[in-house]
């Protein structure tokens, strides 16, 4: 398992911390290496329990990377906080990091890239698999979906005020707290908008 060595002290391994990382984000950043070149792509993401899944197009060029066996690192980074110290070289941010490392394996069943697409929409907003058209198999077949399983990770969080060196009294020094925030649908369909769009704008927002 990869160790964290810089600031190890907000390092972790603990697999409910990876859960809660990889529940609350959308985005993926996923690294991977090609002929020397490297690269890095945003991908959205859906995980469950053992792997975290990812897809693209076939021809796209980390597809083919991909498929064709290469390791690849998957970074999920949420920031929750501007920390502002008294010194500027003491300046950081508040945040939840996970970065997983494997070897991606594609699959290759129809029903598999569907039942993976029914369970990633749902990740993305709950209840939309059930209010949704489901791809026709021409569609299936013009896409890749890559697992990689979820085993080899390491975690970083940063939280609190400042870590502060200087003593200056006159300089102000704290935490500007920032989340994501959902807003009401734009360029809707219909003005009636659905039950369970509305509850998980509520519950993303923190709304009870």
């Amino acid at each position: 398992m990869t160790k964290v060595r810089r600031h190890p002290e907000r390092g972790s391994y603990d697999r409910e911390l990876l859960m809660s990382i990889l529940q609350s984000g959308f985005v993926c950043q996923v690294a991977f290496q090609l002929e020397g070149q490297p690269y890095i792509i945003p991908m959205t993401y859906y995980n469950d329990s053992d792997f975290i899944f990812i897809h693209g197009s076939p021809a796209a060029r980390i597809s083919n990377t991909l498929r064709a066996g290469t390791l690849v690192a998957i970074s999920v980074l949420e920031l929750n906080g501007l920390v502002l110290a008294k010194g500027l070289a003491d300046n950081s941010m508040n945040y939840r990091s996970a970065i997983i490392f494997g070897k991606p394996v594609e699959l290759e069943g129809l029903e598999e890239k569907l039942s993976f697409f029914k369970e990633w929409i749902d990740h993305l907003v709950p209840g939309r698999k059930e209010n949704t058209e489901l791809p026709n198999n021409d569609e299936l077949a013009n896409v890749s979906v890559f697992k990689v399983k979820l085993e080899q990770f390491s975690l970083k969080v940063r939280k609190g005020g400042p870590s502060e060196v200087r003593r200056n009294p006159e300089i102000w020094a704290g935490v500007i707290p920032f989340s994501t925030i959902f807003h009401p649908p734009e360029f809707v369909s219909s003005l009636q908008i659905p039950d369970y769009v509305k509850k998980f704008i509520k519950a993303r927002n923190g709304d009870k």
